[in-house]
């Protein structure tokens, strides 16, 4: 396991709430190359420090969302490398990038102590800004770009921190036990999810009762400026098609999701899910 940035003694602490792809059994060992499956013998390898554990790793992902990868990748970290870049993104989407950061940090810092699940996890934009990288979780990483991932697990290497596991994963299919996530974090992803009912079923299902989800989302409520750009990237296939704050609250809602302390900045917006109790 070459280049992995997580010891082993935490690796095996953090197997037993992961579950096989392609069987969706939890019953995942730690082998030579990755992680082996004692059920149905699927082997889901280390690559550069990711995990990778889509169940046909060459195949097409669920819903046919579109990770970056290639050039768009490439201007993807281009834009995010630079506080002037990120600045002409956010006049674009009338965000205020700075308030927008805050409100993240502070609701990253407010989930419950336990593992945490990010996804889609991306590069890590706020990885060194936000404390809660460092003093919560342990933490999981998940997205499908190998790209942004491989970036990430870099930035993991160069802090030092070992209670990260960084792992490819389709959102609509996560390789979690249910009910084993404490909390988790979406960040500027939903927008990209083609089966939002899918995404929010899947982490209502890994996060516990008791758990909490700090989300952020573009939409395409935002001035005509943004709506253009949105209009771009849903061209094509970047971006899914329903992308609506009302289309998007319905489907977290429907997937027994309550939403609380939703704030609109531009046509970003942020807000904390927590799993409906019925009593």
């Amino acid at each position: 396991m070459t280049g992995v940035s997580i010891d082993r003694e935490v690796l095996a602490g953090l197997v037993p709430l992961l579950r096989c792809p392609a069987c969706s059994i939890p019953a995942l060992t730690i082998g030579s190359r990755g992680l082996d499956c004692d059920s149905c013998g699927h082997l889901a390898p280390f690559v550069d420090g990711v995990l990778d554990l889509v169940a046909n790793s060459s195949g097409p992902v669920s819903a046919g969302d579109k990770p970056y990868e290639g050039l768009n990748a490439k201007l993807y970290g281009w834009l995010m490398s630079s506080p002037t870049r990120q600045r002409l993104d956010s006049w674009l989407l009338g965000l205020d990038v700075k308030r927008y950061y805050s409100e993240m940090a502070d609701r990253i810092a407010g989930l419950p102590d336990g593992p945490i699940l990010e996804i889609p996890a991306g590069n890590g934009p706020l990885f060194k800004q936000a404390a809660g990288y460092r003093d919560r979780g342990p933490w999981i990483f998940a997205d499908l770009s190998w790209h942004l991932l491989k970036q990430l697990a870099a930035k993991v290497e160069a802090v030092g921190a070992k209670r990260h596991l960084i792992i490819r994963a389709d959102a609509c299919a996560l390789p979690i036990v249910d009910g084993t996530m404490a909390g988790a974090v979406s960040m500027f992803g939903i927008h990209c999810f083609h089966d939002k009912p899918a995404v929010f079923g899947e982490l209502r299902r890994v996060v516990s009762e008791e758990g909490q989800i700090a989300v952020s989302t573009l939409t395409t409520d935002g001035h005509k400026l943004s709506q253009y750009y949105h209009q771009m990237s849903q061209k094509d296939g970047t971006f899914a098609p329903d992308n609506s704050w009302a289309e998007i609250s319905t489907a977290a809602r429907g997937q027994g999701l309550e939403l609380h302390g939703t704030t609109g900045l531009g046509s970003a917006r942020v807000f904390t899910a927590r799993p409906k109790i019925h009593s």
